[in-house]
């Protein structure tokens, strides 16, 4: 008798099946027939709308942090370029100290003093030097804090875009004594795409025709002897107040964009 209700059961419960029996009445799980548990509705929306909650916190964060390495890789590629035209310039035409600059001396204007020093030794890919034509640098700039800085003056700075896409300009600015401060640059290192502040893409480095040569911005101070503090560096770096002229400095000494 036992072997013969044994033998029933698989035929009971397939003839169940063909007679449109529930699973449910032959003592068969539902949920298990399949060897997986399913998900309602409920439980799937849930799941999406914390994917969708944890996405929204971390992308934004992700997405800056992208961004700022960007910039960084920019800027040092940038300070390279400049130093490489330091030394290609140096070898064509000497020390630094004895070039003629037109801060002090009045020898040579802006145009004339980057077109003799440094342009030959840019790979350029567009010249607006000191002219009106639009198309070389951002025409609005906006300091690290987010204040408008300004327009830039076309008949003060010297622009040119390079083969790499990044926009640059020149000013001869400084004193006459023979340490100070000479020549400004401001590079744009993703050239006219934004966002155009200075302290993120935009970073300034100063010419000094001493023993210093070309120098990031919030290195040294005007005169070319006096190192700037690493607290006054840090107080333009800031994002609330800070201008962002000396964030050149911060961010080749610690390697990445720590604001």
């Amino acid at each position: 008798m036992k072997k013969e209700c044994v033998s029933r059961q698989p035929e009971v419960g397939a003839r169940a099946l063909t007679q449109g029996v529930e699973i449910g009445d032959v003592g068969i799980s539902k949920r298990n027939s399949t060897g997986a548990n399913a998900f309602t509705l409920a439980e799937v929306l849930l799941t999406l709308a914390i994917i969708g909650v944890v996405a929204a916190l971390t992308i934004p964060a992700v997405v800056t942090k992208v961004a700022k390495d960007q910039y960084v890789v920019g800027l040092k590629k940038a300070y390279n370029t400049l130093k490489a035209v330091e030394r290609e310039a140096i070898q064509e035409h000497g020390p630094m100290e004895n070039w003629l600059w037109s801060a002090g001396s009045g020898v040579l204007g802006p145009t004339a003093e980057f077109e003799k020093y440094f342009l030959p030794h840019f790979d350029v890919l567009k010249n607006c030097g000191v002219t009106e034509e639009k198309g070389c640098f951002s025409e609005e700039i906006t300091r690290l804090n987010g204040d408008f800085e300004g327009g830039v003056d076309n008949t003060s700075f010297y622009r040119i875009i390079t083969s790499d896409g990044m926009s640059w300009l020149y000013s001869a600015q400084g004193g006459g004594t023979p340490l100070e401060q000479k020549g400004i640059f401001v590079v744009d290192v993703n050239g006219l795409k934004g966002p155009n502040r200075m302290g993120r893409d935009i970073f300034w480095f100063f010419v000094f025709p001493s023993n210093l040569g070309i120098k990031p911005g919030g290195s040294y101070y005007d005169d070319g002897i006096t190192p700037v503090p690493t607290d006054v560096v840090d107080a333009e770096c800031n994002t609330t107040s800070g201008y962002g002229v000396s964030c050149s400095t911060k961010i080749l000494a610690e390697g990445a964009m720590n604001y």
